[in-house]
């Protein structure tokens, strides 16, 4: 009989260690949910494993020439120079410039960007309703197109939250195009050569630049006097251990990629001439980096493939010159200046 008490005492402990089990893993899933570390854990496995996402390009209108592609979850900010460097510096300024005025952590709470001129598209976790209560007191007012809802600003901007995990910024027309396309199915994520370019170049970096040069369907006068001119230039970015560039220029033909290869092998040979317009800091590691690069054709498809490489010291000394040779600050007082004595223009 007392072995039967013990035996049943030690079933109920048992049933109620798995109760008390099942409970905590409960509580950390909806913690998990809540905070968004969920999400970004699940976002962190998806950018390794599956890192193309071309549901994104079905916001961006078919006519898009220029495409930039982000992904925060590849980036590795050590590989960018010191904490202190120009380039970490400018990337922690801009996170905490947004997120102070939209909450939005481009770090945590977005997956990956598509931008073009004129629109971003984003993928992550986003609060609709804390956005719009932020952006109130900017005075932005919500509006609608084609059951789309929107913030607004007049003269300035808009922005928009669909379904809490996509998110849509750029001017008023820019956010009713993207709307229109992807209702209307007119957008690049139909458009079979941009999809295969990116897949060519590659989703799994934490930049990828894309530009269309020269349209996909070339004119009778192209066709008749044979266009030799690049087609498109991709571009991707990845910091393992400083930065590595991959570059990919779609030439007409094999023989319109070996005359553009010969011609970058004579821009590399003189490359200390960029000197005047670089500055001498930089002049020397650009030297470096052009006789380390690498410049070849593909003999089936005429790309020119083109490779890259800068060290952490190389890319904040670089980084550095930049803003010693390009102050924009100063030039953006003179077009302002400009523009008040000339406010026609």
């Amino acid at each position: 009989m007392a072995a039967t008490k013990v035996q049943a005492s030690g079933r109920r402990n048992a049933g109620g260690a798995k109760w008390v089990t099942l409970g905590a893993l409960a509580l950390g899933a909806f913690v998990g949910v809540e905070s968004g570390w969920a999400g970004f854990g699940w976002a962190q496995v998806r950018s390794a494993v599956f890192p193309r996402d071309e549901a994104l390009l079905g916001w961006v209108p078919v006519d898009t020439s220029a495409l930039v592609i982000v992904d925060p979850h590849q980036i590795k900010l050590e590989a960018l120079g010191g904490e202190g460097g120009a380039v970490r510096t400018a990337l922690t300024r801009t996170r905490d410039d947004v997120k102070n005025a939209t909450g939005i952590d481009l770090a945590f709470d977005v997956d990956k960007l598509v931008l073009s001129s004129s629109l971003l598209v984003a993928r992550g976790r986003f609060d609709a309703k804390k956005l719009a209560e932020r952006l109130a007191a900017h005075r932005y007012a919500p509006a609608e197109h084609k059951g789309t809802v929107y913030l607004v600003r007049a003269g300035e901007d808009a922005i928009a939250v669909v379904d809490g995990e996509l998110l849509l910024y750029g001017d008023e027309a820019g956010i009713k195009s993207a709307v229109d396309a992807h209702a209307a199915g007119t957008s690049l994520e139909k458009n079979e050569p941009t999809t295969a370019r990116l897949r060519r170049i590659g989703w799994d970096h934490p930049l990828v630049v894309s530009v269309r040069i020269s349209d996909e369907k070339p004119s009778l006068r192209e066709i008749v006097v044979g266009s030799t001119g690049p087609r498109a230039v991709s571009v991707s970015a990845t910091g393992r251990s400083g930065l590595d560039l991959e570059g990919l220029v779609e030439a007409a033909s094999v023989s319109a990629g070996d005359e553009l290869a010969k011609l970058l092998e004579e821009k590399r040979k003189n490359a200390e001439a960029l000197g005047p317009s670089v500055g001498l800091g930089a002049t020397p590691i650009l030297v470096d980096v052009a006789k380390k690069a690498t410049i070849k054709v593909d003999r089936a498809t005429g790309a020119v493939q083109i490779h890259v490489h800068l060290d952490p010291a190389q890319l904040d000394t670089l980084a550095k010159e930049a803003k010693t040779a390009l102050p924009l600050a100063e030039m953006y007082k003179n077009v302002r200046l400009y523009q008040l004595l000339v406010p026609g223009i």
